[in-house]
This record gives structure tokens, C-alpha cells and sequence, in this order.
């Protein structure tokens, strides 16, 4: 493969001669790259080439790279900040999907319009050494001045846990629901690590509460649920055999009295 650069120039010097010149990079097999030069100045064309390893260039800037990559890697990781933030959502983590918060933006906007409610998640990846989800839920409420309509979720992806706080204005919400939004609901698919599914998950239970739709209940309640209207294996060989009983019952009456009937008349003729 050739790459060619050409470069073309006049300039007076003491013998008022033109210059020309042409460079081009010719790439050998290997780890080297030849650069020529040809110098042509007047009738007499010099060439001039040198090659050039470029296989440590290279290494060091993928050496480079790397950390950089690692530093900068989560473009949507935000830091907690001390003061409220203004915005809904704070993801430290950079977990959270952008469809994700798409859709939560969205729901915190409704609870704001109907219930005049301001709800704050914010994903931190761990905690402060002897500070559990709803310590940390309750200092940052604080911290943030927030209202007594108010309501702040804390997601902690290393604990697989949550912590809720709330103004006392919320009445719909309890302990007993908060305890199980944080402590079943989040970690039910955060233990997975699936963080942006367990977002949503709070979320959709959490709006549900808020807006006097009812507590869908954790998943795992949802799940036990729905195994129940499912018929055991010994339930569903019973009525099977009820089925075939009363399927066997039909099937000779369909025949026997047709061929009863049919005697009746032959006795008769």
C-alpha cells in the first residue's frame, strides 16, 4: 500500500532556482514504514530514505490509552453532589441505561404534576464504612434541604440494597412498604447485578404508591403469586382422568344406543 504526499514549492533562494520536492511513504512487510524523499533541484534528483519503527510508538500509546479508558470509561457516571442537584436522577454509577432514565424522568414529572411531589433516585456503587442505605437516604434528604413532600431513593449496586427517606407530608408510604421496596424489590434483580432492571423495578412500585394506584408488591410476592394459580402435577392427572372418564362415558353411549335402537326395529319387523 502507497501513500503518497505531494508537495510542490517556489522559492527564490541566492541562485533564484525553483525547488521541487516529493515525499512518499511507502509501507514494507514488518513492523518498519520506509519514508523517501526525492529532492529534484535543477537536473540533479537526490533521493533520501530512512526507515522507521513505528511498533514502540505504538505500544506506548496503547499503554496510554488504557488507563484513560478506564478513568473516563462511564461518560454518564455523575458524582453525588452536596447540594441539591436540580435534576431527578444522580447516577454515580453510570449503571442506569439512557432508556432507562428516560423512562423514570418521565414518571418522577407525573408524580411532580399531580401530587406537587419532588422524588430524587441517586445509584451509588458503595457506602461509607458503618453507613447502611437508609442512614445515607436520610443524611443526603438533609443535606439537600429537601420538603416534606419530598421522597429521595438511594440504589447501592455493592449491597444489592436501596434506602428511602421521605418528608412527612408522604402518607402514602410506610415503613413496612419502604423495608420491602429496599430490601426486596432493588434486590431482587440487583443481586444479579441487572441495576438498570432493578431501577425501574423501584420505580414502577414506588410511582404506583405515590400516585394512590395501590402497592403492586415485590416481585418475589408477584412471583409466588402466580405459581399459585398454576395446578399441581397431581391435581392436573386427576382432572385429566375425570376427562377421559366422561369422554369414554359418551363415546358408548354414542354408540351403544344407535345399535339398540337399530335391534329394537329388526325384533319388531
Amino acid at each position: 500500500m502507497h501513500l503518497n504526499f505531494i508537495s510542490s514549492f517556489n522559492k527564490n533562494f541566492e541562485n533564484k532556482q525553483n525547488l521541487f520536492s516529493k515525499f512518499s511513504i511507502v509501507k514494507n512487510k514488518g513492523k518498519f514504514l520506509k519514508f523517501s524523499m526525492n529532492v529534484s533541484l535543477d537536473k540533479k534528483t537526490e533521493i533520501v530514505s530512512f526507515p522507521f519503527n513505528l511498533k514502540p510508538l505504538i505500544n506506548k500509546s496503547v499503554n496510554l490509552l488504557i488507563p484513560i479508558s478506564i478513568v473516563f470509561g462511564s461518560f454518564n457516571a455523575v458524582a453525588v453532589p452536596d447540594v441539591n442537584p436540580k435534576q431527578n436522577i444522580t447516577d454515580e454509577t453510570g449503571t442506569l441505561t439512557k432508556s432507562s432514565i428516560s423512562y423514570i424522568e418521565k414518571s418522577l414529572t407525573k408524580i411532580r404534576e399531580v401530587k406537587q411531589s419532588e422524588v430524587y433516585f441517586v445509584s451509588v456503587r458503595n457506602l461509607p464504612y458503618g453507613t447502611d442505605p437508609q442512614e445515607y437516604a436520610r443524611d443526603l434528604f438533609q443535606k439537600w434541604e429537601l420538603g416534606s413532600n419530598d421522597v429521595i431513593v438511594v440504589l447501592v449496586n455493592k449491597l444489592a440494597k436501596a434506602g428511602i427517606y421521605y418528608g412527612n407530608q408522604v402518607n402514602t408510604l410506610t415503613d413496612e412498604i419502604v423495608q420491602s421496596i429496599c430490601n426486596e424489590t432493588y434486590s431482587f434483580k440487583a443481586k444479579d447485578e441487572q441495576y438498570s432492571s432493578a431501577a425501574l423495578d423501584v420505580n414502577n412500585r414506588l410511582v404506583s404508591i405515590l400516585l394512590g394506584k395501590g402497592d403492586p408488591g415485590s416481585p418475589s410476592t408477584n412471583r409466588l403469586n402466580s405459581s399459585s394459580n398454576f395446578k399441581s402435577a397431581k391435581k392436573t392427572e386427576e382432572s385429566r382422568s375425570k376427562y377421559i372418564a366422561i369422554i369414554a362415558i359418551l363415546l358408548i353411549i354414542a354408540f351403544v344406543v344407535p345399535m339398540v335402537q337399530f335391534f329394537y326395529y329388526v325384533k319388531d319387523e
